[in-house]
């Protein structure tokens, strides 16, 4: 279940628009009033959301400046997938009990399938475009995998912690080819077999999620739980190399029916480089159990 809340902020500044709207007794009743009595979200998009297969549900805030009575409205949800509509998706309505300021919504998207990407798009039953927030918001929803734990597998970073590998947890996407590594770098650091000493950071990546399309392996950027000359601002990142232009993807490769090879980037965002391992033979050797 997400849930996404900027409350006290906007309250603030709906107060505040108010205190300077209401000039007089005629401009109250056309200005002042509609506004404070009607609801609106805080932002007009929201950080894009993935939902549980299980609970494929989230809220949404909804906020209002007058707290006095109770408040009742609806919301209309448009559903999209590859621009298309996606019927069966839903939405709560909305009440706001006497003296609330805020209340939430629910969107239930259980008809999207894993894999695909959702344009969500709400609008709220206001005749009236509120002073701050605003109407409408929209908001791109995934469904996350089911993911089933394969066993112990293996997994070696020749940066981090030299060749030598470690046992780890790996898991499949159920269906899909898409695996995770967990926690792959919390022994091999804990050891310090790379000798980084007071590089090595207090925390690094819960998991590696790759996959394979065309060939090639993916994966999204992971911390490798070292900083740069011990500062926590020269964090090391393993950037799979279509972040970075020119640089060939081909040898983050799988090796054979349980072996992959990932040649990541290394790359220090503060200091604007890194250590290229993107090369023949990689830096990262995961074995599947």
């Amino acid at each position: 279940m997400k849930y996404i809340s900027k409350i006290s902020t906007l309250i603030a500044l709906l107060l505040i628009t108010l205190s300077f709207t209401a000039c007089d007794s005629e401009q109250e009743c056309a200005i002042y009033t509609n506004a404070t009595d009607g609801a609106a979200f805080i932002n007009a998009s929201l950080a894009n959301i993935t939902v549980s297969p299980v609970d494929p549900t989230f809220t949404v805030d909804i906020v209002r400046a007058n707290a006095g009575g109770e408040l009742s409205g609806t919301v209309a949800l448009t559903a999209m997938v590859d621009d298309e509509p996606l019927s069966g998706c839903t939405v709560s309505g909305y009440t706001f009990a006497a003296g609330e300021n805020m209340t939430k919504i629910t969107v239930n998207v259980s008809p999207l399938e894993i894999g695909k990407e959702l344009n969500v798009t709400l609008t709220l039953d206001n005749t009236n475009e509120p002073i701050s927030g605003s109407n409408t918001v929209s908001v791109t929803v995934n469904k996350d995998y089911n993911w089933v734990s394969l066993g112990t597998g293996t997994f070696a970073d020749v940066l981090a912690f030299t060749e030598k590998p470690y046992n780890v947890e790996i898991q499949k996407a159920d269906g899909f080819d898409r695996y995770r590594v967990m926690k792959p770098y919390e022994q091999g650091l804990k050891n310090d077999d790379g000798e980084w000493g007071n590089a090595v950071a207090a925390t690094s990546c819960d998991y590696i999620e790759f996959w394979i399309k065309d060939s090639i392996i993916y994966y999204n950027k992971f911390f490798i739980g070292i900083n740069y000359d011990g500062n926590a601002s020269n964090a090391i990142y393993a950037h799979h190399p279509s972040d970075f232009a020119g640089i060939s993807l081909v040898n983050n490769k799988q090796l054979d029916d349980k072996t992959f090879q990932l040649a990541p980037y290394y790359y220090i965002e503060a200091l604007q480089g890194g250590f290229d391992y993107t090369g023949e033979g990689g830096s990262i050797l995961i074995t599947l159990p």
